[in-house]
Formats: C-alpha cells, structure tokens, sequence
C-alpha cells in the first residue's frame, strides 16, 4: 500500500516536471518565433501577396521605429497593438531582416520642449494628434501623441503616418479606419524603401497648367513613389524646343517636324501623363501627341477645371462671375474617348464652408460650390477605405456609350445637388442669404451627378480622318486607361504669404486636411502600379464595434463580473479537487 502511494506521488512529479518543462520550452519557442493564427472569415489578419513580395525582396536590414508609445487612451493602445502585431508579421517573412523598435518621443520631454519636438516630427511628415482619454468620469486627460512610424535603410528613411482624423466620423470609426489601413501603410513605406526602378510620369506644360508652388506638396509626394519630369508640347512655345535644339540646329528646314517627332518620342518613354488644369485650349498638335501616346497604351489622368473662377477673387469682390475657359479641342477629344466634360458648375448640399461678412463679424457658411465627395460610397477599388475629398468649383461629366469602353463614376455628388451653367455670377451676399433659405435648398434636388469618371477599354482615336502630325507611324485605337476629373484644384495645397506650402486637400480654415492627396495616389496607382498595394487598401472588413450606449451602461457589471468570476473558478475548482483527492486517497 505505501508503494503504490509512493508510486502516485513519484509519477505527479514527473508530470508536473514535463508540464514545467512545456511551458518553459514553448517560451523559448515563442520568442524565437512569431505566429498568428487569423480565424476571421475575412482574413483580416494575414498579410496580402504583394505585402509579402515586397518583404521578400528585402536584401538590406531595414529598422521600423515606431514612435506610439507612453500612456495613451484604450483606443490608441489598441492601434499600437495591432501596429505592432502587423509589423511583425512583416519581419517574420522578410527572414527577420526587419527589425522592430518601439519608443516613446516624450519621455523625459520638458513642457517648453513639446513645441519644437513636435514641429521636428512634422518635418519628418509625422503628424501629432491630440489623444483625449475620458474613460474615468471624474479626469479627462488629453495629450499629445505620435501614430507614426520611420522605416530606415543604409539609403533611405521613410516617414509613415498611420492615423488621418476624418471630421465626418466617430472617434471609434477613425481608430478602426486606422487600423485597417496599417498593412496598406506599412507595405507602402516598404515600397519606397526597396524600389530601385521607379515608373515615369510626365506632366503636360505649356498652355498655363498649374505646376507652381500651388501643387508642391502633391509633387513631392509623387516623386516619392515615380519618377517626375514635366514635358512642353505646346510647339508655339520656344521653350517646348530647348531640349532638342542641337537636333533643331543641324536642320533647321525641318525644325518642325523635328521637334514634333522629338516631342512623341521622348513622351513615349513615360508610363503615364497627368494634365493638371490648363487655362488655354490645345491646339490639335498637342492632342495628337496626347492621342498617341494614350493609343499605344499610355495612361493619362486629366485634371481640368472647364470653368474659370477663383475663390482668391472674393477677396476684392463679393460678385464674380464664373466663365468657360473655351477648352474647345480639349472637350472634344475626350468626347471621342467617351465623357462629356460640360462647362457647368456643380452644386451640393453636402459641402465644405467659407467665412462670409455678417455685419461686423465673419460668419462660417456652407458654400455649395466647395462639394465634399464621400469616396467610400463609390464602389471601385481607388476609393475604399477613403476619406472625404474636397473639391473648388467643379463642372460636372456625362459619361458617353462607347462599345469597347467601361466608364466608372469615382466622385459622385449627393442627390441633394444642382447644376449651373456658364456664365454665371456668384455673390457671396447671396450665398450668405441661400444658407439659411429652405426654399433655396429644396432646389438642389437634381439628383446625383459625377464630378470624376475612370474609363479603360478600347479607345478609338479622334484624329483617324484628321492630319497626321509626325513620321511615326499612327496608330488608329488601343488599350489603355485614363481617369477625368472635372476640377484641377483637387491637387491643390494653399500657400502662404511666406512661400510655406501645406499639404495638398488643406483647408485653412478649418484647419482639418481632406483625403485628396490619398485618392490621387490611389488613382494613379491604379493606372500604373503593378505592386497591387491599392488593393491591400481595399480590403474588405467587417466593423464589430460595440455598442457606445450598452457598453457605458453595463460597464459596471462587466467589472464586477469580471473580479469575480476568476475568484469563484479558483474556488469551485479548489472545492472540486478537495473532494477528488479526498475520494482518491481515503
């Protein structure tokens, strides 16, 4: 009987010793090796191929610094976790060349050191943001805090923002956009770290296309991912002939027609074009090379504003009136490709607002002409996950029937909309009146127009049975894609009076950044990018956030439950191995 006990007792420390043993091995393990294992139906969890190509490909150690740490509010910490869980999940496939540093910026930061800190941060292009944490009824702390990360290689470092605060949603809705968009973020800071070979897109100059200060911080985004040069077709222009004047020099009989096959060439070693809001027409030259260079599949995004009025004008004018540029060609070649650029002006209830004179005081106004375009009701892939994008008096498209072409609306208006046709005087008094006149307001009731428009298919070419306007041999259609957006100013970045700029889809006055810069990106990724990072952006995921109200009024009891659950499990199993031992050994 004593040996068989001793037996028991010697057989509960071996199993007790393998068990200690276990544990101890799978913690070794554990920290050797990272692994998720993703149960969601919609594997939000499990990196996409192009996320794991690009891993792949990196030769060099890369160091991701992510700078979201300290004491922060629960949802901020959950954005960090799921930061910090993605960013491993990169490191395990790159053969861990990958790694992982997480720091908090403010430790040790004196209260009159916090202004320069930030403003360090915001050269790097990390925005601060201001976390508000009032889970405790009795304290509401708010303090600064850096979503953002640096990815660092021998050759480069690229700043990454992870959280963009979007005015038309929920504080939970901005954490979970955030937080869908990590991969997306992460992959493309990856992507400018290892591209050796970027693609080439050349922006059209010569007719007054806006290519100053105005659109900096569009310009130093793209060069970022491509490689940009701005190319002079307007042959009127001696300027377009300075690049090939030696070529020019040596024949001078036939300077133009050098210049034009000149001109086709050199575009034709770009992958895509980008028309940023020309103020005079193309004369046909111009859109022959255009043409051709879309028939031999060349992508093309025009930005074109078809009507002529500036908000800088109601500085010194509270009338102004808003008249077609005359983009005659322009229209009419894009007509052939299948949309009808209209020089109208576009109305929306849901909009952006100025501040307008009301007595001795400036009053915010909505201004139906600044309409806001919410990209996340578009079903195509350039506008998942979005924000709100911002446009200044756009016209409005009407796609036309092509057999070969697929036309696919990118920014579309409510249907609490209206559109106006040109001339047309605008008066800010007016406007001030029609904000609060509900009559005016039910006449936006015109139903949903498209200010951006995606066509790709088959194009046919306008100058079949026109003149030809080099010796390169012409091609009558081809395959391409093209994406019109009726307003130029959607790549615009205000200025100020000291030559700063600020980013793209700023407004000053509500000091709040819209999504244009990200949905251009997403555009022109699209047209030519064949990492397919755009389609890690579109990722479907499905929202399970709780409930605000239930969860504030079952806080308590979840508490209590959750104190006392672990307590009463440790007691009942205590009870129940009392008794089990206790019929064991009796």
């Amino acid at each position: 009987m004593v040996m068989n006990k001793t037996n028991k007792k010697l057989q509960s420390y071996i199993n007790f010793s393998v068990l200690f043993l276990l544990i101890i091995l799978g913690n070794i393990l554990s920290s050797l090796y990272y692994k998720r294992i993703d149960l969601t139906k919609e594997k939000r969890y499990t990196l996409s191929e192009t996320s794991k190509s690009l891993a792949k490909i990196v030769k060099d150690k890369i160091y991701f610094k992510l700078y979201l740490d300290g004491d922060m509010s629960a949802k901020f910490k959950q954005l960090k976790l799921e930061i910090r869980d993605i960013a491993y999940e990169f490191r395990e496939i790159s053969g861990k060349k990958i790694e992982i540093e997480i720091v908090d910026p403010f430790k040790g930061v004196k209260k009159e050191e916090l202004d320069a800190l930030l403003d360090d941060f915001v050269q790097k292009g990390i925005e601060p943001v201001r976390d508000m944490d009032s889970e405790n009824p009795d304290e509401t702390k708010m303090k600064y805090l850096l979503p953002g990360a640096e990815l660092m290689s021998d050759k480069k470092t690229v700043a990454i923002n992870f959280f963009d605060y979007d005015v038309a949603k929920s504080p939970e809705e901005n954490i979970q956009r955030a937080i869908d968009n990590i991969e997306y973020e992460i992959a493309n800071g990856l992507r400018q770290v290892v591209t050796e070979k970027m693609k080439n897109i050349a922006v059209i100059d010569g007719s007054g296309e806006m290519l100053d200060g105005r659109v900096e911080s569009f310009a130093a985004e793209l060069s970022k991912y491509y490689q940009v040069s701005a190319i002079n077709l307007n042959t009127n222009d001696p300027e377009s002939a300075r690049p090939f004047i030696k070529s020019l020099e040596k024949d001078p009989k036939n300077a133009g027609t050098i210049l034009v096959n000149s001109l086709q060439r050199r575009l034709n070693l770009n992958d895509m074009i980008m028309i940023i809001k020309p103020i005079k027409d193309y004369s046909p030259t111009e859109l022959y090379l255009i043409d051709q260079f879309i028939m031999k599949g060349g992508k093309a995004l025009w930005l074109v504003d078809p009507v002529n009025i500036e908000i800088d004008s109601f500085r010194n004018y509270k009338e102004v009136l808003a008249y077609d540029y005359g983009l005659e060609n322009i229209i009419a070649s894009l007509f052939t490709y299948g949309v009808g650029l209209e020089n109208t002006l576009l109305e929306d209830l849901k909009c952006n607002q100025i501040p307008i004179p009301a007595g001795k005081r400036m009053e915010l106004v909505d201004f139906p002409y600044f309409p806001l375009f919410g990209t996340t009701d578009m079903p195509h892939i350039i506008c998942k996950n979005m924000g709100t994008v911002w446009c200044q008096f756009p016209g409005t498209l009407q796609p036309k029937i092509r057999t070969d072409v697929t036309a696919i609306p990118l920014l579309s208006s409510t249907q609490y909309s209206k559109v106006i046709n040109t001339p047309a005087s605008i008066n800010l008094e007016n406007v001030y009146i029609q904000s609060r006149d509900a009559q005016f307001r039910s006449t936006l009731n015109q139903g949903v127009k498209t200010a951006g428009l995606l066509l790709e298919g088959q194009f046919k070419s306008p100058f079949v049975y026109q003149k030809k306007y080099t010796e390169i041999p012409f091609v009558a259609e081809g395959k391409s894609k093209m994406i019109v957006i009726a307003d130029g100013d959607i790549a615009r970045n205000p200025v100020s009076s000291s030559g700063k700029f600020f980013p793209t889809g700023y407004d000053k006055i509500s000091q709040f950044t819209f999504a244009n810069k990200k949905f251009l990106l997403n555009c022109i990724d699209y047209l030519i990018d064949n990492n397919g990072l755009i389609e890690i952006r579109a990722k479907e995921r499905t929202l399970r956030l709780l409930d605000p109200e239930k969860s504030k009024s079952e806080k308590s009891s979840w508490q209590w439950f959750s104190m006392i659950l672990p307590i009463l499990s440790i007691f009942i199993l205590g009870i129940a191995n009392y008794f089990i031992r206790r019929k064991r050994y009796t």
